[in-house]
């Protein structure tokens, strides 16, 4: 997938993650994008930092100092706690990297769409009969030999494109000699 859609892509995903946001986490994530700049500061300003290591109590601490109090016996607001940001943060690394995998398997099976339209009119569930099974085609030795689990039409799109790009990589693609040539 091109760099400026990945980009795109990520910038969508957090502009709504931001937007459905409260206003009390989305300040503290404004914070939070200062955590590092807020680490070199406390490197620069205190001799016991010294080593090279910030440990989070010293975050804690210039967070509770600029107004961000632990949500502890009533005091403060959830939103602006370190415990509630970490939970955020969490989260956003998580989707984040759900995200990724999920670009990642639909780029996949868009290079190998045409080459399943050619093999078996774009359907990866399909079993003919004939000893070829799924949206490539793929043989049982084949499709075993390079990694395949269970039967290959009965497996998701993503994953049949992922063991064709193995077979590709390791052998190229004339186990597809009519429709390999439609893969880009």
């Amino acid at each position: 997938m091109r760099p400026a859609v990945r980009i795109t892509l990520f910038l969508l995903s957090l502009a709504v993650l931001v937007s459905t946001a409260t206003p009390a986490v989305a300040h503290e994530a404004t914070d939070a994008d200062a955590t590092e700049a807020v680490a070199r500061d406390l490197l620069r300003a205190d001799p016991d930092t010294r080593s090279g290591r910030v440990d989070a109590h010293l975050i804690e601490e210039y967070h509770e100092n600029h107004g961000h109090r632990q949500w502890n016996g009533g005091r403060g607001h959830w939103g602006h706690s370190w415990s509630t940001f970490k939970s955020q943060a969490r989260q956003l690394r998580e989707y984040l990297l759900s995200q990724d995998v999920a670009l990642q398997r639909f780029s996949l099976v868009m290079h190998w769409a045409k080459v399943a339209d050619c093999e078996s009119s774009g359907r990866w569930d399909i079993n003919t009969g004939n000893g070829y099974y799924g949206g490539l085609q793929f043989s049982l030795g084949t499709w075993g030999a390079y990694g395949g689990r269970g039967m290959p039409n009965q497996q998701p799109a993503w994953y049949q494109a992922e063991i064709a790009d193995n077979v590709r990589t390791r052998s190229g693609l004339h186990h597809w000699p009519v429709c390999g040539r439609y893969y880009r």
